[in-house]
């Protein structure tokens, strides 16, 4: 026979069970216009309906498989949602394969530009890594700064990748359904862009201005919808992409996908020596 005083065990187990699974999950952390200047640690869902500021003297790390949603905003009516973060301190985003951290529109059919941007000025560090951006006006930018985004997704914005006056790495990302995949303006700055798909893009590479051919583009799949890369109304200067995949190994098609001088006098030219003859079997996150 069962004693009394182990059926009372086994039921206080089945009643702490039970009580597990109806458990609610944990709430979301909302923020409306926030200032960090701490050590601030994010998990979870974190949904925000401002502007969350992380200052110089604060740091922000936002652990593995968290999910930060952006409530679409738009308080000035220029159709850009106005929910940010932006960091003038530190920013610590590192995912993991199986468990990136996402950045997205809260909104229930979302689109390009629910929300404004990650923005990164003049910030004292930052590492971005297994992270997936969407539906943003532009999923990061980073000015003024050392940065590196890798191992990422950026999808289904208006800029994927954006910056200017920076020493950048951007690496072994999956850049697609954007807009313009990446878009960037050197002003004095440099930069390693190696070892992404940049595909599926309306424009893959927009130059837009003030480029002195110092942001090396190599061993990268660049195949856009329009054009693979275009230079704005005011980069004059030549722009060179080596070795990489045009989605073609001809030399006058190659040329067909760009937008420079050949459309615009005013404009310089880009050059694509050594085209790679066939597409980089590259070693990107998977598509989640």
């Amino acid at each position: 026979m069962v004693s009394g005083r182990k059926l009372a065990l086994f039921g206080a187990l089945l009643l702490l069970t039970g009580a597990c699974r109806l458990a609610p999950p944990p709430r979301p952390l909302e923020l409306g216009d926030t200032v960090i200047s701490a050590a601030v640690t994010w998990s979870g869902e974190v949904r925000i309906r401002g502007t969350v500021t992380v200052k110089k003297e604060g740091s922000l790390t936002i652990l593995p498989g968290s999910r930060i949603l952006f409530e679409r905003v738009d308080k000035d009516g220029d159709n850009i949602g106005d929910a940010e973060i932006y960091v003038e301190g530190t920013l610590l985003a590192q995912g993991t394969a199986q468990e990136p951290i996402l950045f997205s529109s809260a909104a229930a059919t979302p689109q390009a530009a629910d929300w404004k941007f990650l923005y990164l000025d003049y910030a004292r560090r930052a590492e971005l890594a297994h992270i997936i951006a969407e539906y943003a006006y532009s999923g990061v930018q980073i000015h003024f700064c050392k940065a590196a985004v890798v191992d990422s997704e950026f999808r289904y914005n208006v800029d994927g990748v954006r910056f200017s006056t920076v020493n950048i790495e951007v690496a072994r990302n999956r850049i697609h359904h954007n807009t313009h995949g990446i878009r960037y303006e050197e002003r004095r700055g440099a930069g390693s862009v190696h070892h992404n798909a940049i595909v599926d893009n309306e424009i893959g590479i927009f130059v837009v201005t003030r480029s002195d051919d110092r942001t090396l583009f190599r061993d990268n799949n660049i195949v856009s919808r329009q054009y693979n890369v275009k230079l704005g109304l005011d980069q004059p200067g030549d722009v060179t992409f080596p070795h990489n995949w045009w989605g073609t190994s001809e030399a006058a098609a190659i040329r067909a996908t760009l937008y420079d001088h050949d459309a615009d006098a005013a404009l310089g030219k880009v050059r694509t020596p050594d085209p790679l003859p066939a597409s980089l079997a590259l070693v990107l996150p998977a598509e989640k």
